[in-house]
């Protein structure tokens, strides 16, 4: 389903990622992991077109997607959740969720003034696909909630349900749990399990939670100062001891401030 190739960006004398390959086959729940720093978000902002790599090809079945502009991304079926929740925190739930429908969303201006048929039969639609959202993350009784009187877990949850309003087929989560207490990571990753088994959805994920990760993946990629290190299934990934000295020598260094 998607596939970098050889990918290659650099800002300035940094090399934020450094010929990276790996594949992410329909299905699949990957996840890409790495100490801070690895270059895993930057990987996002690669395919969701924030950035454009200065050497390869990013593959989205089969098609090159270098030449599209970020906002046209979410057409080829991608969307993503954030690593710091980027919602309109004095808006409802509900109303969150609906703003992740407005690239999908074709109106005519004058349909909309007017308030046609036309524009109430799409409004209906997506206000419907906005509840079967909501009951899918278990939020229903929110709804009508400020975002902002959420506790962060739940924030959590309703980034990652504007994400799934426009019905993609690969899934970005990044950190998804950060922030989230054991039952809530818990419950998430069981979602994310429903994501595929349910709907189809092909997830490609970072996280820093490993036993999220070992739990859930099906297969890893390791990621460390721009360059793969390692990739595998999970029960290989935590045995290899490259993916070992990367992570203690994290520890390390920070033990020092």
């Amino acid at each position: 389903m998607l596939t970098f190739e050889n990918v290659t960006l650099a800002f300035g004398g940094l090399t934020a990622i450094n010929q990276l390959s790996f594949t992410v086959r329909e299905g699949q729940i990957y996840s890409l992991i790495g100490p801070n720093g690895a270059g895993k978000t930057t990987t996002f902002n690669c395919i969701n077109r924030l950035y454009t790599p200065h050497f390869g090809h990013i593959r989205f079945q089969g098609e090159d997607i270098g030449g599209y502009k970020p906002y046209q991304i979410i057409s080829l079926g991608i969307a993503r959740s954030f690593q710091n929740v980027e919602l309109f925190s004095k808006m409802s739930v509900i109303d969150n969720l609906l703003t992740g429908l407005h690239p999908a969303i074709k109106q005519n201006p004058f349909a909309i003034a007017f308030r046609l048929p036309s524009f109430r039969k799409s409004e209906r639609a997506a206000r419907n696909r906005a509840e079967e959202v909501l009951e899918l993350l278990g939020l229903s009784q929110m709804a009508g909630e400020e975002v902002r009187n959420l506790p962060f877990g739940y924030q959590k949850m309703v980034d990652i349900g504007r994400a799934l309003m426009t019905k993609p087929k690969l899934l970005l989560l990044d950190e998804p749990v950060a922030g989230m207490n054991p039952t809530e990571t818990e419950h998430l990753g069981g979602l994310i399990r429903r994501l595929r088994e349910e709907m189809g959805i092909t997830v490609l994920l970072i996280e820093h939670d490993m036993s999220l990760v070992m739990n859930i993946s099906d297969y890893i990629t390791v990621m460390n100062f721009g360059r793969k290190i390692a990739e595998g299934l999970p029960h290989e990934v935590q045995q290899n001891q490259e993916v070992i000295e990367a992570y203690l020598g994290e520890v390390e260094t920070g033990a020092g401030h």
